[in-house]
């Protein structure tokens, strides 16, 4: 009796690690707005990939209410949670803020406990109504440029209260208690300035540590955005700017490593090389040409990466390892197959509870031109990482016609930018397109790149690090507090 006692408490154990492993993706919802194989909507989401989804983002009143962020996103939400009855165990959650998010929404809300109660009320009432599982607070950052300084405690009010009202709501209505969950900063300054760590941790189901976008082409020469250790020639500040850092760093200021999950991006970033040097620290003057379909100078979707794979030689940064490549004056830094191993194998190691990815509409959805079947980049990921979680088993080529890939970028969205695009692969060629006016014209210094994001088109979602960590670095100062760039207002 004993035995069978002991042998029934380890397998409800070794239950409860699995199912803690989580596998987390965002749905970002501005990926509606590309135009022909990259458009992505609801209907493309696998259900049964990814533990969680998430879908990015909704808005806050000037009332200080948790509101959509447009007219028709009501619909989409119930397409969004109708995902469950194809797969029930899967959790949905609501995202609020962003990068583009006017950050004093968030500030404004928080300065009082009546505010804090009129949100966290609003945010009971839409995510039930629309059956969400929780909410995901994305606020860069507490604190920060367009908040008080005070607002790094009221973070931790606002976790703590939302987690409160979530359970007695729960409890009142005999129902499974809303999540809250938060995104946050893997850059170690804005980290010490913008949340106590160990009283947010305690109220936050699980938080994503957007360990991404370290290094970028804002900067002046090449290097990976998201490398799993330092590099050998990083110096100063930059010896932070890696994920094995952020994660023990996070962990060290008391965050459960259970409840810390390590972003991966399914996108690389692009620097346009200035030199015929073609290293890791090599000059760069700006970044790389935008893709046909994501529209962003520097920015390459997984999709808009990986058909180059075959076509040149991937070298490996072997003391970060993670890979990039060259084609023609591109360089590009991305993650594979081979890194993903890496970066889940320490992620297993250390204890670490799951992973997050930026984002489903990034990767090659409909299989068209990885020639890998459908969503290679979180189907692997699933597969090594939450492979007992239902419906997903190896990835299968997809049975989708592929169009020719040399043809015309049109666009349907006054969102997106697109030009000629002669995609031949058999000769390495790529959308070709004048480089942003703002690095045409200057000789970008660091304190300029702030003023560069005023001029983009857009600025994309998830550059969650580099606002913060340019000024931080570059700062003559270094007062976190004295920093007076806006960040862009929500669109």
């Amino acid at each position: 009796m004993c035995k069978l006692t002991i042998t029934a408490g380890l397998c409800l154990i070794i239950g409860s690690l699995a199912s803690s492993t989580r596998l987390v993706c965002y749905y970002d919802s501005e990926a509606e707005n590309r135009p022909e194989d990259g458009k992505f909507t609801v209907s493309d989401i696998h259900p049964k990939q990814c533990t969680h989804v998430i879908y990015a983002f909704s808005d806050i009143s000037n009332r200080h209410k948790l509101v959509p962020n447009c007219a028709t996103a009501i619909q989409r939400y119930q397409s969004f949670n109708g995902l469950k009855i194809r797969n029930p165990q899967l959790k949905t959650l609501l995202a609020v803020g962003g990068l583009n998010f006017n950050t004093q929404k968030f500030s404004k809300m928080v300065s009082t406990q009546r505010k804090r109660a009129k949100f966290i009320h609003s945010a009971i009432r839409l995510l039930r109504a629309n059956g969400f599982d929780g909410l995901n607070l994305d606020w860069r950052y507490p604190g920060g440029p367009g908040s008080q300084p005070q607002d790094k405690q009221r973070f931790t009010l606002l976790c703590k209260e939302l987690n409160e009202a979530f359970v007695a709501e729960g409890t009142a209505t005999d129902r499974d208690r809303l999540i809250v969950t938060a995104s946050v900063s893997a850059v170690k300054a804005i980290i010490d300035a913008s949340y106590e760590v160990a009283k947010i941790s305690m109220h936050l189901e699980f938080i994503n540590v957007w360990t991404m976008d370290f290094q970028g082409p804002w900067e002046s020469v090449t290097g990976h955005h998201s490398p799993l250790y330092n590099g050998s020639q990083d110096t100063g500040d930059k010896i932070y700017s890696n994920i094995d850092y952020a994660m023990r760093y996070w962990r060290d200021q008391g965050a459960p490593t259970q409840k810390l999950l390590m972003g991966f991006a399914a996108y690389g970033r692009a620097f346009n090389l200035s030199t015929a040097s073609s290293g890791v620290g090599a000059p760069a003057n700006g970044p790389g040409e935008e893709r046909c379909f994501t529209g962003e100078e520097g920015f390459w979707a997984y999709y808009e990466t990986c058909p180059y794979f075959e076509k040149v030689t991937i070298q490996l940064i072997s003391d970060q390892k993670v890979p990039y490549a060259t084609i023609e004056n591109q360089w590009i830094g991305f993650d594979n197959r081979y890194s993903l191993d890496i970066k889940v194998s320490y992620l297993k190691t250390n204890n670490f509870g799951g992973a997050f990815v930026w984002s489903l509409d990034l990767d090659d959805f409909g299989g068209q031109f990885c020639k890998q079947g459908n969503y290679p980049f979180i189907s692997h990921l699933h597969d090594i990482l939450v492979p007992g979680f239902p419906g997903i088993t190896a990835s299968t080529p997809t049975t989708k016609t592929t169009k020719n890939l040399k043809k015309k970028c049109t666009n349907q969205s006054s969102n997106y930018h697109h030009q000629n695009c002669h995609n031949d692969l058999n000769n390495n060629s790529h959308c070709h397109h004048s480089k942003n006016s703002y690095y045409q014209n200057h000789n970008t210094s660091k304190n300029e790149i702030s003023n560069y994001h005023h001029h983009k088109a857009r600025y994309h979602q998830c550059s969650h690090n580099q606002n913060f960590s340019d000024y931080i670095t570059h700062s003559h100062n270094h007062n976190f507090f004295n920093y007076n760039h806006n960040l862009p207002n929500h669109k």
